[in-house]
């Protein structure tokens, strides 16, 4: 018997996330993929799709938009990704942050009640959430105590007491997860890796020299590939229980000096390149240990992630290589 075909929205599906998640969704012929985006958004993650997807201009702080984006979509599903995600310029905009990530959730759940949309909606929010955990009670689970310490944890955590607010008022299907730190090709150079990454296929074309800046990189995370973080968040979509939080991870625990060591024995320039802490990339505050525990998630879903740090590493190299090799007409 022929399967109906799902449809799917996602917001911020031109970001890294998202447009990780179109690829994985587009495996499923049946799926039927459908994107809001901002008039002026750039389209690089996702020009290899773009015969493959529906994209719907709008923003998260106009309502009518979203109202339009879903008599339009008529999601079956949603995947609310869209956000300014950057921890550092979250102190020089903190209303920015609050309008897209807190206020961006009430007008899309809004426009889904108003519309009576039914679709199952998964948000996604941040370990960040929880602040600085003492180290003795790490690892955090679902019950550690939420501790924001910068307007952009501070905007997520508004973010999730919306969406519980949502499905206790109206019993909207939402499924809430926080995935701790997740990395891979089309990551934004904001991200420390990245900017890593970048900078050393710089040193390798001789376009800056072999000194690599950093701020804090004495900070332990779990670190999961964007590849293997969708597989999760599609596991959660289909297997979770509607207004519960699930963090999401792997165990694959580096600093993120460690890290930066290990993009840097991958270049043909790792012989010469140094590292030295810029003051302008040190955050006001810093936290110092992120580490989950994931077994909630895994005992619903079974999911493990696959993909090992070196290829992870050697991708995002590679990515950051052709970027380079692009913007330069190497």
């Amino acid at each position: 018997m022929k399967k109906n075909k799902k449809r799917i929205l996602i917001t911020g599906i031109a970001g890294f996330v998202g447009s990780h998640m179109a690829d994985y969704l587009l495996k499923d012929k049946n799926n039927q993929v459908f994107g809001l985006k901002r008039p002026n958004a750039r389209l690089q993650n996702i020009s290899h799709i773009l015969d493959k997807i529906t994209l719907i201009d709008g923003d998260l702080v106009d309502e009518t938009s979203l109202v339009n984006l879903l008599e339009i979509s008529k999601p079956d599903q949603i995947y609310h990704f869209a956000a300014l995600s950057w921890v550092t310029p979250s102190w020089s905009m903190p209303a920015a942050y609050m309008q897209t990530n807190a206020i961006g959730t009430i007008n899309l759940l809004e426009a889904m009640r108003v519309t009576g949309c039914n679709a199952r909606i998964l948000t996604s929010c941040t370990p960040e959430e929880y602040g600085d955990v003492p180290k003795e009670l790490i690892p955090i689970t679902e019950e550690t105590r939420i501790a924001p310490v910068n307007p952009y944890a501070a905007s997520k955590v508004a973010q999730d007491v919306v969406c519980q607010v949502y499905f206790s008022s109206y019993r909207m299907k939402i499924i809430r997860t926080r995935a701790f730190n997740h990395i891979g090709p089309r990551r934004d150079i904001q991200g420390a890796l990245a900017s890593f990454a970048y900078q050393i296929a710089k040193i390798e074309k001789g376009l800056q020299e072999p000194i690599i800046k950093v701020g804090n990189i004495e900070a332990r995370r779990n670190f999961t590939d964007v590849r293997d973080m969708v597989k999760a968040y599609y596991l959660a979509m289909e297997k979770g229980v509607y207004g519960e939080l699930y963090l999401i991870g792997s165990t694959q625990i580096y600093t993120i000096k460690e890290c930066l060591e290990m993009l840097i024995t991958l270049s043909s320039m790792k012989e010469k390149i140094k590292y030295k802490i810029d003051s302008k990339k040190v955050r006001p505050t810093e936290l110092r240990i992120l580490i989950g525990k994931f077994d909630k998630f895994k005992r619903i879903t079974h999911w493990e992630p696959k993909i090992p740090i070196e290829k992870t590493f050697k991708d995002i190299l590679d990515y950051w290589r052709g970027v380079i090799d692009k913007e330069y007409n190497i």
